[in-house]
């Protein structure tokens, strides 16, 4: 049959077919009675129904969660290939990129500069100006080094490889330079670079001390120069006044004078000259220490410092904080005060500046020194002078020309010396630095790049993997259509009550299954008539019919009889029109029919018009009265206003579909309306549904996190005052504390963390607690907390115990370990046997005001380990003593008094234990009288049953009365051997007197008279 052209689906369209049914065309539609609808007689009929509404998930997510994860478990083996694919590729590239590092390392160390030049007896002998270790490193990066190297290996190696691998750092606190040399062409190959780095910064110093010797030789040659000029100057002068005066020799006294004055003068000029050279090394240190600011190093000195607190420690320590105001001081301090070459740097700040300093300080004392010799010999050659003066004119004239002749030959003796040192130096270098240490071939250390192939291998497995994942994922994310049940449920808001699978073998357990779980949110009329429900779904969707099928089945299972009405028809099919017509026939027949659903077809001709709907409702009233009856109805598809109008005189209605068929939000749209218009939607299902794999591992899952979160619940141990951790964090030193008490509070302290709430929290929960609190003031900061002691959670044990008193809960105790902890029940002699004094039968468990329900004597007698219950902090166990028990044992026994109680003290023990039944007591009864005196209970103890082993023996209580009577004819019996024996006596002497006479004729003893 082919249904007509779909309808467009609006409220216009629906009121148009409303308005053709005559009765009610401006009239609302009124819904069924509610006094008529019902639930079924099933127990989780209401539950269910409830369920059946639609209500507010909790997080309402736009997607199925399970389809994402589903995607991703059936293309493992995509993200598995295209991960190999990226790692095989990241890895070649890595084996083209990384090479094997090798590694050597050379020392060489400053040396002291030898005086085995020294070309004159007087004064220092020439030394070149020092080289600092930080300008030798500045040196040793430059490119004109880096060049020479090269030059060196005759350009075997570039500049850049031999830049890249070198790496200069000084010792601190020595005059030794390390020099470190990377390679990834062999390890001949960097020992190659490294002996050539090592000799060109060794030939570099030797370079700059030869330099500064041609210097100052170039400067003492024209103080030579210069002295010459004077001498030859002098001579002259002296020769042309020796012949203006025919002065040919002068007095002894004068010469001896004269002779004193040179040798001053000689001492003056010589001090003079190092008094001039020390200048020029104060110059020179001064340079170098102005170069390094203390002021300067203060400042870097201080960001250092305030930089590893801040790898450490966030902003708001308090160690930061006053690093930032010390930083923020010396930036001030540095700019009011400039560059300060006589301020002395402070300990720590610089050694560079140190050692400069040092040296400046002492050339410095030197200089005063030379300066207080030059003023004193400057005194004693006044005093020669003056000595002189009183000489004759031309003797004078002639001393001072002479003198002046000695003191220039004399300064040119030194400086012609100095010279030839100088001379010597430049010739013979030794440099600044020498040789330390240079590796070895064996001491070449190298790195192969089996990390970094295993890292970026990884990254790129890592980044094929989550390419097709994300690409799955938002393939999943952009099908908007329905495919899986929460996909169903999200676009119906109706519980799923089945999804039957694609690849099912047995629908018909699954039908049942589905069936079982619908029936009792069906409802029906007050009366138990029938159950009515219509079946919905969209044009291009067929699963309606064959879900309705195998519902009718699984309903005749369950002993109902079944009415199909649906568009398909076949030859066995009733037609609607038919059925319509002939409503109480169609029910006869559907009641006779019980091994199969009757089924209705819809014929071409019936188009749900006004008049075929108004038939459709007379049939559906005489329908709906026939018990134990399912009418399932295949409605027309949503998107027909006349689907809406039937579903609203429906009381149930389902909704079917098959997977990727329809749009979520078409259906959300779709079923709004119907809801609008009060439709009964019961539940929904669905046709060929894909078979989602982890949906059983999230089910185990789930399981498995639940189980291990209440076994962890169970185990917690919280803290309490009294209790005492220890803390540490690892990665800062000296922050360790042990011990650390709770507070009466409930509160402890830890460092900056202040009055910490840790009373009922567990380790882990103080553990986080901490971390959160401490990471404002500490970088990266990972608390560790463990327990040292708990003293907060106590039990206390009384009673017949080894050791009375409260034990420390400090892991989860049961009942039988709390014993064990206590040193056990004691033990005592009792009719010299040794028994436990604890009475366990009346011994108990208080928890709160409660008592457990706990059987001591069946755990500790009997061994029954299910009475061995867990024991929580403030329990109380107390053990009675079973001395202080006793019974009464009266009646006919052989020893009647009072005995004591023990555990399994039964009616028979006592007795025995009185020495057992006398003669005439009544062994087949005893009589057992417990309680008080107000109210005492009495018990009839079968003595012969007990005896047989027909029943179990009578257990005693303290207090409890023994009884045992005498036999009922116990009086009888007495008087019955009273009446025999006196008889017997009397019959015996009777006969004896009349039978036998007396064996005794006389007296034996004479009679008295």
């Amino acid at each position: 049959m082919n249904a007509a052209p779909p309808t467009s689906f609006s409220l216009t369209a629906i009121n148009r077919k409303r308005g053709t049914a005559s009765p009610w065309t401006s009239k609302p539609r009124e819904p069924l009675p509610s006094a008529e609808l019902h639930d079924v007689s099933h127990p989780a009929a209401l539950s269910a129904a409830a369920a059946a509404e639609p209500a507010a998930p909790a997080i309402n997510l736009p997607f199925d969660p399970l389809r994402v994860v589903d995607a991703l478990v059936r293309r493992w083996w995509m993200m598995l290939l295209a991960g190999l694919i990226c790692a095989a590729i990241m890895l070649a590239a890595g084996w083209l990129k990384f090479e094997t590092l090798y590694t050597a390392k050379s020392q060489i160390i400053k040396q002291q500069l030898a005086s085995a030049f020294r070309q004159s007896e007087t004064g220092e002998s020439f030394k070149p100006s020092d080289l600092t270790i930080p300008t030798l490193m500045s040196l040793m990066y430059s490119g004109s080094t880096i060049a020479g190297t090269t030059s060196l290996m005759e350009h075997h190696y570039e500049e850049s490889a031999v830049r890249s691998g070198l790496v200069v750092a000084a010792e601190r606190n020595t005059d030794i330079v390390n020099i470190s040399m990377t390679s990834n062409v062999s390890a001949d190959a960097v020992l190659e670079m490294l002996r050539a780095y090592t000799e060109t910064v060794l030939q570099l110093s030797r370079d700059l001390q030869r330099s500064d010797a041609a210097a100052m030789k170039s400067f003492l040659q024209k103080q030579i120069e210069r002295t010459d000029a004077d001498l030859l100057k002098v001579n002259e002068e002296l020769l042309a006044y020796g012949r203006q005066s025919n002065l040919l020799d002068a007095d002894k006294q004068m010469d001896a004078w004269l002779a004193e004055l040179g040798n001053f003068t000689l001492k003056y000029e010589t001090l003079k000259l190092d008094h001039d050279t020390l200048d020029v090394r104060i110059q020179g240190v001064e340079r170098e220490l102005g170069k390094v600011d203390t002021n300067a190093a203060r400042v870097d000195s201080a960001r250092k410092a305030l930089a590893d607190l801040r790898v450490k420690y966030t902003d708001e320590h308090p160690a930061v904080i006053e690093s930032m105001e010390k930083l923020s001081a010396l930036e001030q301090q540095m700019k009011s005060s400039g560059t300060r070459i006589d301020a002395p740097p402070k300990p720590g700040e610089s050694n560079v500046a140190e050692s400069l300093y040092l040296d400046l300080v002492r050339l410095r004392a030197e200089k005063q020194v030379m300066g207080e010799q030059l003023e004193k010999l400057l005194q004693v050659r006044e005093g020669i002078n003056q000595r002189l003066a009183q000489l004759p004119r031309q003797a004078m004239e002639y001393a001072h020309i002479k003198s002046r002749k000695q003191t220039l030959e004399t300064s040119r003796g030194l400086l012609a010396g100095r010279q030839r040192e100088a001379a010597l130096y430049e010739e013979n270098s030794q440099g600044y630095f020498r040789l330390f240490s240079m590796a070895r071939p064996q001491d070449v250390s190298f790195v192969k790049p089996t990390q970094k192939l295993a890292m970026v291998g990884a990254g790129g497995f890592a980044a094929g993997a989550l390419v097709v994942a994300a690409i799955a994922v938002l393939l999943t994310l952009l099908d908007g259509r329905v495919r899986s049940s929460g996909d169903l449920k999200r676009a119906t808001g109706l519980p799923v009550l089945g999804a039957l699978p694609l690849a099912q073998t047995s629908a018909e357990a699954w039908a049942f299954r589905t069936w079982t779980r619908l029936q009792p949110m069906l409802q029906t009329s007050a009366g138990g008539g029938a159950m009515i429900c219509g079946v919905m779904g969209t044009a291009d969707d067929t699963a309606a019919p064959r879900l309705m099928k195998l519902l009718a089945e699984a309903a005749i299972q369950r002993g109902l009889t079944c009415m199909l009405v649906t568009r398909e028809r076949n030859e066995d099919a009733l037609k609607l029109t038919e059925a319509v017509e002939q409503a109480e026939r169609t029910g006869r027949t559907v009641r006779e029919v019980s091994d199969r659903p009757c089924q209705i077809g819809m014929e071409e001709e019936w188009q749900w018009n006004a008049e075929q709907r108004q038939q459709w409702q007379a049939a559906m009233a005489h329908w709906r009265t026939l018990k134990g009856t399912v009418i399932l109805v295949e409605l027309p598809a949503v998107e027909q206003p006349e689907a809406l109008l039937i579903a609203e005189q429906l009381p149930n209605l389902i909704w079917t579909g098959s997977s990727g068929t329809s749009l979520v939000q078409k259906v959300q749209e779709t079923l709004r309306m119907y809801r609008d218009a009060g439709c009964k939607l019961v539940a929904a299902l669905l046709d060929k549904a894909p078979e989602l794999r982890p949906a059983a591992l999230a089910r185990f899952g789930a399981l498995v996190l639940a189980c291990s979160v209440s076994l962890q619940a169970q185990d917690i141990l919280p803290l309490g005052p009294g209790d005492a951790v220890n803390i540490n964090m690892p990665g800062f030193e000296g922050l360790q504390r042990k011990d650390v008490v709770v507070g009466p509070d409930g509160r402890l302290t830890y460092l900056q963390a202040r009055e910490m709430q840790a009373a009922g929290l567990s380790l882990d929960q103080l553990r986080d607690s901490l971390t959160t609190e401490l990471r404002r003031y500490y970088r990266n900061a990972r608390v560790v907390v463990t327990p040292s002691t708990f003293q907060s959670r106590k039990v206390y044990v009384l009673g017949k115990v080894v050791k009375k008193g409260a034990i420390n809960l400090d892991r989860p105790l049961t009942v039988l370990e709390v014993v064990a902890e206590a040193g056990g029940l004691e033990t005592g002699l009792f009719q010299q046997n040794t028994v436990e004094l604890a009475d366990l039968g009346r011994s108990f468990v208080m928890r709160g005001q409660a008592r457990l329900p706990v059987n001591l004597e069946a755990l500790f007698l009997h061994g029954d380990m299910s009475q061995n219950a867990k024991v929580e902090p403030g329990d109380y166990l107390y053990f009675p003593s079973a001395n202080s028990n006793e019974i009464y044992v009266l009646g006919d026994v052989k020893m009647q008094g009072t005995q004591g109680l023990l555990a399994h003290t039964s009616v028979h023990s006592a007795i025995a234990q009185a020495g057992g039944f006398t003669a005439k007591a009544y062994t087949r009864r005893v009589l057992v009288v417990r309680g008080s005196f107000d109210k005492p209970e009495r018990f009839v103890v079968d003595m012969e049953d007990i005896l047989s082993a027909r029943a179990k023996g009578f257990r005693l209580e303290p207090k409890d009365i023994v009884y045992v009577a005498d036999k009922p004819w116990a009086r009888a019996e007495e008087l019955l051997h009273m009446a025999v024996n006196a008889f017997l006596q009397g019959a015996v002497s009777g006969w004896t007197r009349a039978n036998i006479g007396p064996y005794i004729q006389q007296p034996i003893l004479p009679q008295l008279r």
